[in-house]
């Protein structure tokens, strides 16, 4: 596995690069101009293959800055459009794993859909029914719970900004850290316990199905010291058939 600026490379052909994105960089730049992943992803490219003036990389799906977890960009236009397609068609298994502040105790093995509608108000999203709410459902399944926290894996099916973290907080599992959304501070750095942790997309040229696993770290490792979650979360994607 490659390593550029702190960015672990999964994968890469000449169509596609898969990265492990960590906690606390932008997707993309935003009015604040920090540096972002994309633009790292640019940078590699062009210093790795001698790439002269601007290169392209195409950004087809976000996570949050305060985020981690696994993320495809596009090395061509045509494998940014077919990708774009897929993800806006809702044909891209997205799977997180959080940890979230619940009494929840029993770990029942079955899928828990949360159907709600959303709405954008400033810089975060809200739960409830407005005449601008759109629609945004996920499921999720606890598998592993110990006071004060639970760990669940969410499929995420719409991909709205914050979706994860607002429908969860309002229905009483706050994610670890995220005081936005209704946590308590856990932690002191700026990560909260959400990473992407598995992507599967059809391939835009070889149209074969692939799959990617990033196990969770950092703030995950604090808050379940003495707990392997990375063989708890590969166990229950292997349940789910999600290799």
């Amino acid at each position: 596995m490659k390593i550029y600026k702190n960015i672990r490379i999964v994968y890469e052909d000449n169509h596609i690069i898969v990265v492990e994105k960590p906690a606390g960089i932008l997707s993309q730049k935003d009015k604040t101009n920090e540096q972002s992943l994309l633009d790292i992803i640019k940078e590699y490219i062009k210093v790795t293959y001698h790439k002269p003036g601007n290169v392209y990389a195409g950004l087809v799906h976000r996570l949050d800055k305060q985020v981690s977890g696994i993320m495809v960009f596009a090395k061509t236009s045509k494998a940014a459009s077919r990708l774009f397609s897929q993800f806006k068609g809702h044909e891209v298994v997205k799977l997180y794993c959080a940890a979230v502040e619940s009494k929840i105790t029993p770990c029942d093995n079955q899928w828990h859909l949360l159907e709600d509608s959303v709405v954008r108000i400033h810089s975060t999203t809200h739960v409830g029914v407005t005449k601008n709410a759109v629609p945004a459902a996920l499921q999720y399944k606890v598998i592993y719970h110990d006071e004060p926290f639970s760990l669940v894996l969410v499929n995420l099916y719409t991909g709205k900004k914050h979706q994860i973290r607002a429908q969860l907080s309002h229905h009483a599992m706050p994610i670890v850290n995220d005081t936005k959304y209704g946590a308590h501070l856990t932690t002191p750095d700026n990560q909260i316990a959400l990473h992407a942790c598995f992507l599967q997309f059809t391939h835009p040229t070889t149209k074969k199905v692939v799959s990617f696993y990033s196990p969770p770290y950092g703030i995950f490792t604090v808050l379940f010291k003495e707990l392997d979650i990375d063989s708890i979360i590969k166990q229950a994607l292997q349940q789910e058939n999600f290799q």
